[in-house]
């Protein structure tokens, strides 16, 4: 299957890239992030929905047209950057290219982020990425460019800067796609799960209690107003007016079973995590962040692909991974095993048996792959 060799090369090189040093350390990292640009450039316009609905017409579009008309034409179906983005690959002519750079800005600042945090288990970030953000990611295009550029913002929670988060949030939200403007969230959720165990937290030795209470009821909240929300913004997008119309669909199984297995994992490491400094606390966050994501997946119920609103927590899974796979202790090594595990079986159940976001089975005209 091409998908073993998709999903299992880069993670091998960017494993390599931890055990060796310097130079060499680099280039096997940059090797593995072109794996999937490349597999992600030559695939058939059939891979993907979201390819042929806007990506491939978006693209002829910019090669015929001038930049200020196509901007203007394009101005109500993309973002700026994207659209920008797009007309300056589209000068080079070549559809390939421009599917290839796409699936770099999705990959880069995820996995360059996860490498930088934890250099020594960042093929545990890479594999986590391909089992479950990359299929997503030849279908969502623009979405998932502004889910990755969010994710390294996190390093402003560390540097105290709430400026530059706002600002790049912002920038992902003006520049990609605006649902970004969701990312704003991580400040305060990260801040508040931070606080767990401490003396001086809002809630005090209830924090975590009362956490899990506030995520309770603003789920039931949305569960049961989502539609008239997307009523009130339906007139900001079309897309978001197609929503409203749009009938949900099933409790997603898959998804169950991912929230719990990352409960587990979770419960398992939680108090080993709060104990172990600034860095472990991280993975904590990281961790919750990636559950939260798992639960928010359920949003399909209310309106089709509103799961959407998910890979804005869900692009937590890779540093959540390789954050658990840092720390050398044997339970945390089983936790990361299982954890991937985890991650297979959901990809292959909704990938590969459930067809989601229509990336399986893999074909390329160009690589003679049918």
């Amino acid at each position: 299957m091409i998908y073993i060799v998709i999903i299992g090369l880069p993670t091998f090189l960017a494993l390599l890239s931890d055990y060796t040093r310097g130079f060499l350390s680099k280039l096997l990292f940059c090797c593995a992030m072109l794996v999937p640009c490349f597999f992600a450039g030559v695939r058939d316009l059939s891979i993907g929905t979201d390819v042929m609905t806007y990506g491939y017409w978006t693209f002829n579009s910019a090669k015929s047209a001038s930049l200020l008309s196509f901007l203007n034409a394009y101005s109500s179906i993309s973002a700026f950057g994207f659209n920008l983005f797009s007309w300056l690959i589209a000068r080079t002519g070549s559809f390939e290219l421009y599917l290839a750079l796409i699936q770099g800005l999705t990959v880069l600042p995820i996995c360059l982020y996860a490498k930088r945090r934890y250099p020594r288990s960042s093929w545990v970030a890479v594999a986590a990425y391909m089992l479950l953000l990359f299929p997503v990611s030849l279908n969502a295009m623009k979405q998932m460019i502004a889910v990755a550029l969010c994710v390294p913002a996190f390093k402003y929670f560390d540097e105290k800067q709430p400026v530059a988060f706002c600002l790049t949030v912002a920038a992902s939200a003006f520049l990609f796609h605006q649902t970004a403007v969701v990312a704003l969230l991580y400040w305060p959720a990260s801040k508040a799960i931070e606080s767990i165990g401490e003396s001086r937290a809002f809630f005090g030795r209830v924090q975590s209690l009362a956490l899990i209470m506030i995520a309770i009821l603003i789920a039931l909240f949305v569960f049961v107003f989502g539609e008239r929300l997307i009523s009130v913004f339906s007139f900001l997008k079309d897309s978001y007016s197609y929503q409203l119309n749009a009938s949900g669909t099933r409790l997603n199984y898959s998804a169950v079973v991912l929230l719990l297995g990352s409960m587990i994992i979770y419960q398992t490491n939680k108090l080993s995590l709060i104990n172990e400094g600034k860095d472990r606390r991280d993975v904590c966050v990281f961790a919750l962040f990636s559950i939260i994501g798992a639960a928010l997946i359920q949003l399909n119920l209310i309106a089709n692909s509103l799961m959407r609103f998910s890979y804005y927590a869900l692009s937590f899974y890779p540093l959540f991974a390789s954050g658990l796979a840092n720390k050398t202790s044997r339970k945390k090594s089983y936790s990361t095993v299982f954890l991937l595990l985890l991650l297979i079986a959901y990809f292959v159940q909704t990938t590969v048996i459930n067809g989601g976001n229509q990336v399986y089975p893999y074909t390329s005209t160009l690589l003679g792959i049918r």
